[in-house]
C-alpha cells in the first residue's frame, strides 16, 4: 500500500550514468548561484538554466520574462512556489509538442511527474508553507530558496534527460557569477536607463 499518492517513483528518481550526473549537479549549482547572486529570481534562475543547457527554443531574454511572474510565489501571492513553475514551464517546453489540436497529455504526466516529486522532497508545493518557520530570518528564507531552485533544477534536468533517452547536451555551463559581478550589471543597467530617458528628454 503507498503512504500517499506522491509516493511512486519516477524519471525525476532515476539513477543517472555519472556523465549525466555530473551535468546535472552542474545546472543544480549553476541555478543556484543565479539566484543567491541575485542575477535572477528563482523562476527566472530555472529557466534560463535549462533553456540554454537543452537548447530550448527562447532567447535569454525570453525566459528571464516567461519567469519573472512565477517568483516569489507567484508574484509574492504566496501561492505555487516560483521554482517549481519555472521548472514545469521547462518541462513543457522540452516535451510539449507545440502543435495546434495535438495532443499534450505526455507533456502533462511529466509536469505531474515533476510536481510529485518536488512533493516527495518537501511535502508541498506552497510557498507560503514552505517558507513559513523562515519568515523573521531572511537569510534563512533566502538559503531555503535558493535550495529549492537548486532542487528543481536538478529534478526538471532528470526528467528532460530520460526524455532524450539519456542524450545530454555538451554545453559548457557558464562560469559562476560573483555579487560583485552582478552589481556592477545592475549599475550599468541603471547606467543605460537613465542614458535613455535623457536622450528621450533632448528629442
Amino acid at each position: 500500500m503507498k503512504l500517499n499518492k506522491y509516493a511512486e517513483a519516477s524519471f525525476a528518481d532515476a539513477e543517472l550514468t555519472p556523465e549525466a550526473a555530473a551535468i546535472v549537479e552542474k545546472l543544480k549549482l549553476q541555478a543556484e548561484n543565479l539566484f543567491e547572486t541575485r542575477a535572477l529570481l528563482c523562476a527566472e534562475a530555472v529557466l534560463v538554466t535549462l533553456n540554454e543547457a537543452f537548447d530550448g527554443s527562447l532567447s535569454e531574454e525570453q525566459a528571464i520574462n516567461l519567469g519573472s511572474t512565477f517568483c516569489m510565489g507567484v508574484g509574492s501571492a504566496g501561492c505555487m512556489c516560483g521554482a517549481l513553475a519555472g521548472g514545469l514551464a521547462s518541462v513543457g517546453m522540452f516535451t510539449g509538442k507545440g502543435r495546434l489540436a495535438t495532443s499534450n497529455a505526455h507533456a502533462r504526466e511529466c509536469g505531474k511527474d515533476l510536481h510529485d516529486a518536488f512533493v516527495r522532497n518537501h511535502k508541498t508545493t506552497c510557498c507560503r508553507t514552505l517558507t513559513r518557520n523562515f519568515k523573521e530570518d531572511a537569510a534563512k528564507h533566502f538559503a531555503q530558496c535558493t535550495m529549492l531552485t537548486g532542487n528543481v533544477t536538478e529534478l526538471a534536468a532528470r526528467i528532460i534527460i530520460a526524455e532524450r533517452c539519456g542524450v545530454i547536451s555538451e554545453k559548457t555551463a557558464r562560469k559562476p557569477l560573483s555579487k560583485a559581478h552582478v552589481l556592477g550589471m545592475r549599475v550599468g543597467n541603471i547606467f543605460r536607463i537613465l542614458r535613455k530617458k535623457w536622450a528621450a528628454g533632448c528629442r
